[in-house]
């Protein structure tokens, strides 16, 4: 996956209150929407074939990729997975440059698998992180040209995306003066126009850990292992209780703001890594994402109606990702034992 910038801007001078009950009284984890990033950033990874057993057997629905290697794409298929695949930031530039290359890439890497139950395509990760005005301007263009391909092949319940790092927003503090930062405005509008003419979503990769370590003294750990805290939103008197659905919340504003409100925002990336930093400990990671289990059954205060479908960061932890905190994402180590036990 990409460099994570998507460090949480705020000045979050407030006092947390205990509320643990309150996240897991009256919850129904029936039909919880809750998926998984698989990366493959690793030498010593299972087979995949190995990796999609162990998926189906923890009852995994939903899993993204970042590529569609033969062998993953082949490994998927009848797995009664809903499988959402990926094109680099290195490759979406090229492979998406119009309608012909997005037609030939789509009849070499998704054609070919009508067993795997390819849902929805990521045009790039965290584009706006790179910093590459080539890129950010290619993103809407590319995303367009693959939606017109899908449509040409009939491939039309496959919806098109891209993942945000959440440093596309400005201003996420309070979540009710949530917007997206100027020099991205316009082509965010873009994006969120194409989401809403094309029925998909939006993506954003939010990473709690992150937002803790840059601001220790204003966000209680507690409050983003997602499982207590309590913050009154100075702007319309909304509590908030976790600090995913204050993120989530911000970029809803900020969807708002530029006519796009109705989309519904889902979290492309979120974990906790277990080794590797300060506070990236086995407990942590695993209180961050037991709660989020819960959390993603759950409405925000701002959409109390819109469930919070998440995709965990990560399957497993992978050694070709730089050292430190990079490596260790994961659910489960490459031979397939846990790193700490999340109950689904």
């Amino acid at each position: 996956m990409a460099v994570r910038n998507n460090i949480l801007p705020v000045n979050l001078v407030f006092k947390f209150i205990l509320l643990a009950s309150l996240i897991t009284e009256n919850i129904d984890l029936a039909g919880a929407w809750l998926g998984v990033n698989f990366g493959e950033d690793g030498d010593n990874l299972p087979s995949r074939t190995d990796v999609v057993k162990k998926l189906t057997d923890i009852g995994m629905k939903q899993v993204r990729i970042y590529h569609t290697y033969a062998e993953t794409m082949s490994a998927f298929a009848n797995s009664g997975i809903d499988l959402i695949i990926g094109i680099s930031n290195d490759d979406f530039m090229t492979v998406l440059a119009d309608v012909n290359s997005s037609l030939n890439w789509l009849n070499t890497n998704v054609v070919p698998y009508p067993n795997t139950n390819v849902v929805t395509i990521t045009v790039g990760n965290e584009v706006f992180a790179s910093d590459s005005e080539l890129l950010i301007a290619a993103l809407l263009p590319s995303m367009e040209n693959l939606y017109s391909a899908l449509q040409q092949l009939a491939l039309d319940d496959i919806t098109v995306t891209t993942a945000h790092a959440f440093d596309v927003m400005g201003v996420s503090y309070p979540p009710s003066a949530g917007a997206f930062k100027s020099e991205y405005l316009s082509t965010m509008t873009g994006i969120a126009e194409f989401l809403s003419r094309t029925g998909s979503f939006v993506f954003v990769n939010f990473y709690p850990y992150f937002t803790y370590e840059a601001d220790k003294t204003n966000v209680q750990l507690s409050y983003a292992l997602l499982g207590s805290g309590y913050l009154v939103d100075s702007g319309n008197g909304k509590v908030y209780i976790n600090l995913l659905a204050q993120a989530v919340d911000a970029v809803y504003t900020a969807l708002t703001a530029v006519g796009y409100g109705d989309l519904v925002v889902r979290v492309s990336e979120i974990g906790w890594p277990s080794g590797g930093g300060d506070d990236a400990t086995v407990a942590n990671a695993q209180t961050h994402n037991q709660n989020l289990v819960a959390l993603v059954e759950e409405g925000t205060p701002l959409k109390p109606d819109n469930k919070v479908d998440a995709f965990l960061f990560a399957m497993f932890n992978e050694n070709l990702k730089a050292a430190g905190v990079e490596q260790n994402w994961g659910l489960y180590y490459p031979n397939l034992t846990e790193v700490y036990h999340i109950d689904f």
